[in-house]
């Protein structure tokens, strides 16, 4: 008797694949999480916790890593790479800039094919595509949304499956309450992809954060011929459990409730968990008075059915778009003495939930805690209390503190404590919105967005980043604005988009340079993109659109004033933008760090370290470490004891030790890495590979990069 290592094990699977592929044979099976060589699904597998066993890259090595591969875009393009890539089967299926496709040689980033949609439509993409084996056929496919179609093409070359919908693709519309009509203003897209259970694909969907919207309701797809099998209405019809939480007629009224951030799935129990988002409009809620189920939920969905086993609300008739962005992570904890199969969620708010996965029971309590309720909004009647985990304890900085505001220099402290004091400014965690303006903490940004958790499964240990900045809202009177014949199209740009494009639209930290590739565009798909939005981008769709025609026009280099219009709104008031609160210089109002890394472990409900994630290149200039930076995307943990996260606008990826949060490897990506990576084998090889986004200035058009030991 003998016994092998988990390395021996993968070597020795390496070689024989390789030897099978030599030989002539094709060899393909169903991927499975079981398999340590492979990344073949979102967050890795159905658990969605970004955890990967190998471990042949470890805390003792991973200082040698170095780049293995490079597939840049072969054409300029200004699109964010945001995509969490799959490997199957030796193959790497990655979204590129130019909105394409494609397959790699996951050995060595040769390009085996690309598939690039026929939509017209302007398409945000999603963050990942979900690969489906049909075992019948011995086929692997792929499934995705791109504007407002959903594809469904062949894994091994690329080409559409004619089985599936009308040759390949289905109107994402499909099952939703959106006439003909109402399909230009409503805009329908997916951000996360969906799960695979049975022959089911299950989605959420990308609707308008402001009116119109419709209701972002829960659906499955027949995985191999498109057919719309169930639908679960996020915001119940007349009779219907949760109705009463809403007006009479909300589902034709009101919106949102969507699931964007992606789902999680118990294959086992046959359990889908579900994080929804805010209603629309997003800040003002007077037309929607109520709870709003199933807004802000982890919905417990039976995965083959869509009915609902159990619900939870994390914000109550939310005001600050505080939709839950993370997908859920599932796991098995040690609580009080008991192994409990539990499903958790990091939210925005900056805490984590945990509940039993089959009952939704929490296992930490969860207070019901009053709230403020002086809103001077006419109708607005925010709910009188919100819910609080107990443990673990927060994440994220809860409200904006005076001992918070930055103390860079004397000057600045006093510039903010002078603002908020004279202003008048509420700084608390659920201070109503206001036409006056509030600085809230956590922010729509989060604590946690997107890039949600990841998990250790072998020691229940959540690894979370969090942004930890401040951000300025104010809503604004929409008549007001429709009236306004004077403000030009740069001034308008200036108001509302410069903060992340730069006044001279040539791109800052947070957005890219889109002064040639705006010229580039039809004012058709300009006014469509901005009216739409593109991740981290908002839609400006409440904007009436004598200022969207100013904008545009300003983009094509042209700088009209606006004229007014007879222009139909379906809300009184606006919002000032997604702003976070800087004063001269562009200095954060707050006190380092702006952004962190975090273990919280879920068997006690304790977090055991926080550090800084990222550095802010302006502070590390005037002798400031360690400060942390805003951070979009999200990190993997591996068996090798390490967490992979690039995410920071500094540009790097990093790896940091699990157990202690210290730095073990850093390296300067050719543009921000706002994406998850993904880790895999071959021949007994680790590769660590991450999306990377287009960088002007480093005349970088983004892409992949990969690394292994050398």
């Amino acid at each position: 008797m003998f016994f092998l290592k988990k390395t021996d094990v993968i070597i020795a699977c390496a070689v024989l694949t390789a030897s099978l592929t030599l030989a002539g044979f094709f060899y393909l099976e169903q991927p499975s999480a079981a398999n340590p060589e492979e990344w073949p699904a979102f967050g890795h597998d159905a658990s969605n916790n970004k955890y990967s066993p190998l471990d042949l890259i470890n805390t003792k090595n991973v200082s040698d890593l170095q780049v293995a591969w490079e597939h840049e875009e072969e054409q300029d393009n200004g699109s964010s790479v945001l995509f969490n890539p799959l490997i199957v089967n030796g193959s790497m299926y990655a979204f590129m800039p130019s909105e394409k496709l494609v397959a790699l040689n996951a050995e060595t980033g040769k390009k085996i094919w690309e598939f690039k949609p026929d939509s017209t439509d302007v398409s945000t993409w999603t963050r990942g595509v979900t690969y489906h084996h049909d075992a019948a056929q011995n086929k692997g496919y792929l499934l995705f949304v791109y504007g407002s179609t959903l594809y469904s093409i062949q894994a091994e070359n690329g080409k559409l499956n004619t089985a599936f919908g009308e040759k390949g693709k289905v109107d994402f519309y499909t099952g939703l309450s959106v006439d003909a009509s109402m399909r230009k203003a409503v805009h329908v897209t997916m951000n996360a992809p969906g799960v695979v259970y049975e022959d089911l694909f299950i989605v959420g969907c990308k609707v308008p954060d402001e009116l119109p919207s419709t209701s972002g309701d829960i659906r499955a797809f027949n995985v191999n011929t498109g057919k719309l099998e169930w639908v679960f209405r996020v915001i119940p019809e007349k009779g219907e459990f949760g109705a009463d939480t809403w007006p009479a007629g909300a589902r034709k009224k009101n919106g949102g409730a969507n699931c964007w951030g992606g789902m999680a799935l118990d294959e086992d129990r046959g359990i889908v968990y579900v994080p929804t988002a805010s209603p629309s409009f997003d800040f003002y809620g007077a037309d929607r008075e109520g709870q709003n189920l199933f807004a802000n939920c982890l919905l417990a969905l039976n995965a083959k059915t869509g009915k609902r086993i159990w619900h939870f609300q994390t914000t109550h008739h939310d005001l600050w778009d505080r939709d839950n962005g993370s997908p859920p992570n599932l796991l098995t904890v040690n609580h009080d003495g008991k192994s409990i199969d539990a499903v958790a969620l990091a939210t925005k708010l900056g805490y984590v939930f945990l509940f039993n996965r089959e009952t939704g029971e929490p296992l930490f309590p969860i207070e019901e805690v009053p709230v403020p309720t002086n809103s001077d909004m006419p109708g607005e009647k925010p709910w009188p209390t919100q819910p609080f985990p107990t443990k673990p304890g927060p994440f994220a900085r809860q409200g904006f503190k005076e001992e918070y505001i930055t103390d860079v220099t004397p000057e600045l402290n006093k510039f903010f404590k002078d603002q908020i004091k004279t202003n008048g400014y509420q700084t608390g965690i659920y201070e109503p919105p206001n036409l006056k303006g509030s600085v809230i903490l956590p922010t729509a940004h989060g604590g946690s967005n997107w890039g949600g958790a990841s998990l250790n499964p072998q020691t229940g240990v959540m690894f979370v980043n969090s942004i930890d900045l401040p951000w300025f809202l104010k809503l604004t009177e929409i008549k007001g604005l429709e009236a306004d014949n004077h403000l030009s199209g740069e001034q308008l740009f200036r108001m509302y988009c410069g903060n992340c494009h730069g006044p001279d639209k040539k791109g800052t930290a947070y957005g890219p340079d889109i002064s040639g590739r705006a010229r580039k565009l039809s004012a058709e798909k300009l006014d469509l993109f901005i009216k739409k939005g593109a991740e981290p981008m908002p839609s400006f769709q409440h904007l009436p659109q004598p200022q969207l025609d100013a904008i545009v026009s300003f983009l094509k280099g042209e700088n009209i004033v606006s004229a007014p219009k007879d222009v139909a709104h379906k809300e009184p008031y606006g919002f000032s933008g997604y702003d976070f609160y800087k004063g001269p210089d562009d200095h954060f109002a707050i006190k380092p760090p702006y952004g962190t890394l975090n273990a919280i472990d879920l068997n006690k409900g304790e977090i055991l370290w926080q550090v800084p994630l990222g550095e802010d290149e302006k502070l590390a200039g005037m002798g400031i470490k360690n400060s942390g930076s805003f951070n979009r995307g999200g990190g993997i943990a591996t068996a090798g004891g390490l967490i992979f996260i690039a995410a920071t606008v500094d540009g790097k990826i990093r790896a940091f030790d699990q157990k202690t949060g210290e730095v073990l490897w850093k390296k300067a990506l050719p543009g921000n890495g706002f994406s998850i990576p993904s880790t895999y084998a071959i021949r007994g090889r680790q590769y660590i590979t991450v999306g990377v986004s287009p960088e002007p200035a480093k005349k970088y058009r983004g892409g992949y990069v990969t690394y292994m030991l050398q």
